[in-house]
């Protein structure tokens, strides 16, 4: 018989969300009249203000919070980490548990910010809830994905995924929006790919040279950035069409490392992809 893995620390985890909603809070408050602080690099480079001073403060706040609440987990002390050495010192990382919870601070701050100007105090609170759901249940499904029974490793797996997802749009979409040169874009979407699928990834035991495969993802979605740039859209189709073709590749070669790649999934991802696409071409020409 499976037994069922240690609860996670829910007073803990609600308590560390909260905390960063409310420095995210602070964040879009300032950002409101974001040219009061912001630094101009020169050239081409883009401006860089203090909110996303702040934002990276946050994303150390909560990756340091995943850290500790995923190395309590009694399944990690089975799990061979990726580790820097520096002489006699070793300091173990777990990368794959910081990047959902940072990301969704990136994303909900880098997306709903664009529709400030137009929902006003909307986009502030939708920003907040979207956040908080994202946080709490990434912070979950990791602690559950390391399960024990499969059942409930399998739902936190799924769940993770689909909030890869979300976040791989906004931040497309967000990168997008922004009209950067093709060096700048590119390189911003294939980090994130290159992220999330590490991320996704990380889940396969099968899985070996994860950073090799995800920088091969990252590369993959970095070149159709250059090719969508142009194009005369629309930053949520562009987002939508990035978001398409990163699910397709990861889902396959999820599949693949798993053995489970055959005809039929084939098949289903391309007809999925290919219908997508076509959607989002056909939305795109009218």
């Amino acid at each position: 018989m499976v037994t069922a893995s240690p609860k996670p620390r829910y007073d803990r985890i609600v308590s560390l969300v909260l905390l960063v909603l409310l420095g995210l809070a602070v964040v879009l408050l300032i950002d409101i009249n974001p040219s009061i602080l912001r630094a101009r690099l020169g050239g081409d480079l883009p401006i860089i203000t203090v909110s996303w001073l702040l934002i990276a403060s946050l994303v150390v706040i909560i990756s340091t919070g995943a850290d500790v609440f995923i190395r309590s987990h009694p399944e990690m002390q089975l799990r061979s980490l990726p580790a820097l050495r520096f002489g006699p010192i070793t300091i173990e990382l777990v990368p794959a548990f910081w990047i959902l919870p940072s990301l969704t601070i990136v994303a909900s701050f880098a997306f709903f910010r664009l529709f400030s100007a137009s929902l006003d105090a909307i986009a502030f609170i939708i920003a907040l809830v979207v956040a908080g759901i994202l946080l709490f249940s990434s912070l979950i499904a990791q602690h559950y994905a390391l399960d024990r029974r499969p059942g409930t490793q399998r739902l936190a797996r799924l769940a993770l995924q689909a909030t890869a997802l979300v976040l791989a749009f906004g931040i497309f979409s967000a990168i997008q929006h922004a009209r950067m040169r093709t060096l700048y874009s590119a390189a911003l979407v294939g980090t994130t790919g290159m992220m999330l699928s590490y991320a996704l990834l990380y889940w396969v035991r099968s899985a070996s040279r994860l950073t090799l495969l995800s920088l091969s993802i990252g590369l993959t979605l970095a070149e159709a950035t250059w090719a969508l740039n142009y194009w005369s859209t629309s930053f949520l189709i562009s987002g939508a069409l990035l978001l398409v073709l990163f699910h397709v590749v990861t889902g396959m070669l999820q599949n693949h490392l798993e053995q489970r790649l055959d005809a039929r999934v084939v098949t289903e991802y391309l007809v999925l992809g290919g219908g997508l696409l076509g959607v989002l071409v056909v939305v795109m020409l009218r």
